[in-house]
């Protein structure tokens, strides 16, 4: 009985190292050559983030001053709009007071002649 206890005994033994080697051996090697993939990967992706935040700034850039621009031609265009209403009130102004003065003329002679008879 004492030599079964004993050989059962060793046989465990070698049994519990036997899967510690193997699982050693296993687990290692490709325990290792996933981690590596796996912060290969991150590194990848933190690449791609970084890429894309600097795309994405770009981009906000760009609109930026795609919009900074519309603005200016926006209110260069008001201003050259209302330069020219207000040529066009002054113009309109001027016909006005051309035709109201033609008009005190044309009174006055009137009046002219209705004073010497004619």
């Amino acid at each position: 009985m004492i030599e079964n206890r004993k050989l059962g005994t060793g046989l465990a033994i070698l049994a519990v190292a036997g899967l510690g080697v193997f699982a050693t051996g296993c687990g290692d090697s490709s325990s290792d050559k996933v981690n590596d993939a796996i912060d290969n990967a991150n590194q990848q992706l933190d690449k791609a983030n970084q890429q894309l935040d600097q795309a994405n700034q770009n981009a906000q850039d760009a609109l930026d001053k795609a919009n900074k621009q519309l603005d200016q031609a926006s209110q260069s265009a008001q201003d050259q709009i209302d330069q020219a209403q207000k040529k066009l009130n002054e113009q309109n102004a001027q016909q006005k007071v051309d035709d109201a003065q033609k008009q005190l003329d044309q009174i006055q002679q009137q009046v002219q002649d209705a004073m010497n008879g004619q």
